[in-house]
């Protein structure tokens, strides 16, 4: 349905969906950006230092990562469940 259309007959439902669409959409840049610092990090660290067993930080982040990619997973779920 045209979403002006649903904004007319209802303007606080729709608005609150425009809402949890965003703070979605925040939710997701914010996960992508530690997404991204936490590999930049990680190879970053490997390269200067190349362990033989890597320290603990650097297996925090390692397990982070996908920790980080299944909450996006679920984030755009919900996202397009939101609008769909």
């Amino acid at each position: 349905m045209n979403p002006f259309v649903e904004f007319f007959r209802d303007p606080v439902g729709a608005s609150a969906v425009l809402a949890y669409a965003l703070v979605l959409v925040a939710a997701l840049i914010a996960t992508w950006y530690i997404l991204g610092r936490n590999l930049l990090t990680l190879f970053v660290r490997w390269n200067k230092e190349g362990w033989q067993s890597p320290p603990a930080t650097w297996a925090a982040r390692a397990i982070a990562v996908p920790l980080i990619l299944a909450v996006d997973a679920l984030l755009f779920g919900a996202l397009v469940w939101l609008l769909a």
